[in-house]
Formats: C-alpha cells, structure tokens, sequence
C-alpha cells in the first residue's frame, strides 16, 4: 500500500482527477488511507462489543425502484438436496441490488476512456478490496433524525438535497469528527419511508418518475469528502445522491475520478437507535466484499462494532 502524508486539496486536483496519486497501477483509491494504525486505533472504539449487521436481505427492496426501467430483478434461491445434504444455488444475483458497494469498474469515463486511475483493463475490479479487506473508522451521520430535530423533516419520496452544511451542522450536533481515514455512513430516513410503507405504495412509486433523496451533487460536496480524508461513503438509499441523476454525476466523480468507494441501500436504521442511546456515532467498521476478479459491485458484507 502506498500512503501519501500530504495529500493535494480537491481544488489542486487537475481536472478533478486524482491519477496516480497512490501509484500507477493501484486499484484500492481512497481505501490506501485505511492505514494499519488507523485500524488499529478504530479497533480501540469497540467499548460495548455490539454487533450492527449493515446488509439488508437479499431480496430488498422489493420492489426495487428501477425494476420498470431496468434488468435489476431479486436472485432465485434454489436448494439442491440430496439424502444427506443441502447445497444453495443462488441465480441471477444482480450486484446492485440489495446492500451493496459500487467498484470502480462501475462507472467509465467516456472522454478519457478508462476507469479509475486511467485503469483500460476490465478483468481488474473489486477483488482487490477484497483482497485487502476493509476496515477502520466507521462515523454516522444521522441526518434524517438531525433533520427532523431541526424541524425539515426529507421526504423520502422527492429528490431533496442533503447539502455540505447540513453534513457539518450535523456532525457538529453529533459531536463526531470527519477525519482522514474516515468510512461515512449517511442515513437520509429512505430505509425507513420505503420499509414502512405498503407494497402497494412502493410500487407505485417504481416507476420511471421515481425519486430519492440524497447528498447533493456539487463541486462542494466533493470538495468536502476528498478535503475531508473520507475513506468510502455509503448511504441507506438507492444512489447515495438524489435521483433522477443531475449535474455533476457524482458517481462519476467519485469512483472514476477520486476513488472514493460508494455504498448504496445500506441498513443503518438499528444502527442509528443503536448510536443515539450510546451518544455516540464512530465505531470500527469491516466490510468483506466478494472476491469476483473483474466484478463492478459486490454485497456490502458489512458489520459495525460498538
């Protein structure tokens, strides 16, 4: 692993891009600042030993809201059984449903022809953070309760905006800190609209006109994740930023450009009560992604340990 003490500020980064900045070859992107003592000193927050699993079933969200628009179907459990064992089969398993990260293999960057780090080789995905691991700092920022405290309840079902003032209004209630190093959990209340709501009504809501909510799409909200040291970011909705898709497409910026994972229809809602009663929001995070040599996403397979 290569580390940078002295990383370049977003605004220095040319054209936004930061190409080699941990070698020419490397595919773990901001992951390189999940250093071994940063590890370690995240493995020092685990004061109650609670366990908060952060993956939703398989079979969530169902209805996915693009399942109208899109090939994204829930997989097919078949059991194969013989007189003394059972085995599964999982078919059709679609990375992006469920809790799920978003590799760099994900997004290509059409003017430059490449993926993340100028990467032209297809066969070269998530396996490397597989390989490595993921663990470290996790923080959460509660913002839809921080919201509704506030009196500006979101919406799950619009497209509103989770601006950088609000990210740093509600770390500053929280009293946690955004460090270098940091994994960046946001809940923005869509878990928790979309699971209490009817089947009825959220499939209503799958249509081409669906929305969410999410972190807003802007230079400044870059600026602050990269200038923040954020290791990955990964939200309880279905796109971290809002949906429909606006300018600039976050994705693209964050995996292609910075190498900032992304993590998408994450479970945080337990987790949440969890940190509200504790009063406290970091604790060590570990995620195992599925060692799929070339694969663009993988299930999140990740814990949060109070």
């Amino acid at each position: 692993m290569t580390i940078v003490p002295d990383r370049p500020l977003y605004a220095d980064l040319p054209g936004g891009r930061a190409v080699g900045l941990y070698g020419p070859d490397e595919q773990l992107g901001a992951l390189n600042l999940l250093t071994p003592g940063r590890v370690a000193a995240a493995a020092a927050l685990v004061r109650t030993g609670e366990i908060f699993s952060l993956n939703a079933s398989l079979y969530y969200p169902s209805p996915h809201p693009a399942s109208s628009v899109s090939r994204r179907r829930p997989p097919t459990h078949v059991v194969h059984r013989s007189e003394r064992a059972r085995d599964d089969l999982w078919e059709g398993l679609f990375t992006q449903y469920s809790s799920q990260w978003d590799g760099f293999l994900h997004v290509r960057d059409v003017e430059h022809g490449c993926f993340y780090n100028g990467n032209t080789d297809e066969s070269r995905g998530i396996e490397a953070w597989a390989e490595r691991g993921i663990a470290g700092r996790g923080v959460l920022l509660d913002v839809a309760r921080w919201l509704t405290d506030q009196g500006r309840e979101l919406d799950w079902r619009t497209d509103g905006e989770i601006t950088v003032a609000d990210l740093e209004d509600c770390a500053r209630a929280q009293g946690v800190a955004i460090d270098e190093g940091t994994i960046l959990l946001i809940r923005t209340g869509w878990e928790t609209g979309f699971t209490e709501a009817s089947y009825e009504t959220r499939a209503a809501l799958a249509t081409t006109d669906f929305r969410c909510p999410g972190i807003e799409p802007s230079p400044a909200m870059l600026a602050y994740l990269w200038d923040s040291g954020v290791a990955a970011v990964a939200a309880d909705n279905f796109t971290l930023e809002p949906f429909p898709f606006r300018e600039p497409w976050m994705h693209a910026d964050l995996l292609n450009r910075l190498g900032i994972p992304i993590g998408e229809f994450w479970h945080l809602d337990d987790l949440a009560d969890a940190c509200k009663d504790a009063g406290r929001f970091d604790f060590l995070f570990t995620s195992a992604p599925l060692n799929g040599p070339g694969t663009a996403g993988s299930p999140a397979n990740a814990l949060a340990i109070l």
